[in-house]
């Protein structure tokens, strides 16, 4: 991958990272976004773009770019616990959304569950930001 398309990509996978920590700070901030279907549809298409982005930066040819996309890869494929299911990934819930069912599925809940849990959210904020500005660091050293 030449030096350009390496920037590119990784300049899109930081747009698409900025893009979903700025809506999980929505959703810390305003806890009744979790069961809004206009808020969950942002969400699923933030993922889906996110987790479409970060399997293009393990390709970059550059570790560090590498590396975050693998981690924001496996935020996304982690099991976690939620009402109704012992295991399901936040992956797994955005491919089973559905718009139109709201606070009945499994997208909500995982968004519920950051809402009910605000330390873990926060910390999990601060990890997205400490992720941008590695990606940050990444960028600079290519330039």
């Amino acid at each position: 991958m030449n030096k350009e398309d390496k920037k590119s990509v990784a300049m899109n996978f930081r747009k698409e990272l900025e893009t979903f920590t700025t809506n999980v700070n929505e959703l810390y901030k305003n806890g009744g976004l979790s069961t809004k279907q206009e808020f969950l549809e942002k969400i699923a298409e933030d993922v889906n773009r996110l987790y479409a982005t970060s399997i293009q930066a393990q390709k970059a040819e550059d570790e560090e770019i590498e590396e975050i996309g693998s981690i924001i890869q496996n935020i996304f494929i982690q099991p976690i616990a939620i009402k109704h299911h012992k295991h399901v990934t936040i992956l797994k819930a955005v491919e089973t959304f559905e718009p139109g069912k709201g606070h009945d599925c499994d997208l909500s809940f995982i968004m519920r569950e950051y809402v009910n849990h605000p330390a873990s959210t926060k910390s999990f904020i601060i990890e997205l930001e400490l992720l941008t500005d590695d990606l940050n660091d990444a960028l600079r050293h290519i330039a």
